[in-house]
């Protein structure tokens, strides 16, 4: 929330006094009442609950999740008001598991942190979720996959509303090295953390964000605006593999993830990794570690 306010405030102002001279905001609540964040930090409202009418737009700031996320059944009509009189709804982080509970990211595309797309998909299958990228931004919907990329989706507000100048003024301020787009990617890159290329890394987000259901690397060209050839030659310059291969060690050490942190049966891990079936999966998995799924589990 920090980030995504300084932005606008830093981005509108004149000699760094804070004066809200191009964006004005209000934390609305109920009055009196505090809004207590997972770190303990304590808001009070600067504005009641009115017609969501009045705002340009309403920024929902993700919290904990595992039904910590409930909001008061006042707050609920409130967005749920704002939606049906067509008002712009943002999500940032987590909070796009709260709109997704309201039914307001039908029929939407929504951004997903890598971190949490697997929990958000398992739960709201129907939703275009993705975590390929920092924000997404579709109709009068804007979601986020929180972090610095609350800074970036800002920024591409400022742009929008003001002007490219203002937004890398702020930027600058922030001591942001550039203003991310909606086409750059969420970082990550566990696996192969010395890749920089543009499309390599959102190739490889492509592929963690799909694991269940695979997409065949010609259809993740095809998304990059590529050739396959063109994506192989740039994977063996980055990664000295192929994307067939990187997605199979992105699956397996998914895997393995699965095996080491969970309960689950070994056939509905290979399921979820993308595997015909539980023999597929312990042939493939022991001719990469030389240990079968069974060992490991026992280990």
């Amino acid at each position: 929330m920090s980030l995504f306010v300084d932005t606008l405030r830093l981005a509108g102002d004149d000699d760094d006094r804070s004066r809200r001279r191009r964006f004005d905001w209000q934390i609305i609540g109920e009055r009196g009442l505090p809004i207590r964040s997972s770190s303990g930090l304590e808001l009070l409202p600067t504005r009641e609950i009115t017609d969501p009418k009045e705002y340009d737009n309403i920024v929902v700031v993700g919290g904990l999740l595992h039904g910590a996320q409930n909001l008061s059944a006042e707050k609920e009509a409130f967005l749920r008001l704002a939606a049906r009189r067509g008002v712009p709804i943002t999500a940032l982080c987590t909070a796009s598991f709260l709109l997704a509970q309201y039914g307001l990211l039908d029929e939407h595309r929504a951004c997903i942190s890598w971190f949490h797309i697997k929990e958000f998909r398992s739960l709201f299958p129907h939703i275009r979720a993705h975590a390929d990228t920092l924000f997404s931004l579709d109709g009068s919907r804007a979601t986020c996959a929180g972090g610095a990329g609350a800074a970036d989706l800002a920024s591409h507000f400022v742009a929008r509303h003001v002007d490219q100048k203002a937004a890398e003024k702020a930027a600058r301020i922030l001591v942001l090295d550039r203003i991310r787009t909606g086409r750059d990617v969420q970082p990550n890159g566990e696996l192969f953390p010395n890749v920089t290329s543009r499309h390599v890394k959102r190739a490889l987000l492509l592929m963690e964000s799909n694991l269940q259901e695979k997409i065949a690397v010609t259809d993740i060209a095809g998304k990059l605006g590529i050739s396959r050839r063109q994506l192989e030659r740039l994977f063996f310059t980055e990664t000295e593999t192929s994307p067939v291969a990187a997605y199979l060690a992105i699956r397996l050490r998914y895997a393995r993830v699965l095996l080491e942190t969970s309960d689950l049966q070994i056939g509905e891990i290979a399921y979820r990794c993308g595997f015909k079936n539980p023999g597929h999966f312990s042939r493939v998995y022991r001719q990469s570690s030389g240990v079968a799924p069974s060992q490991l589990r026992r280990g």
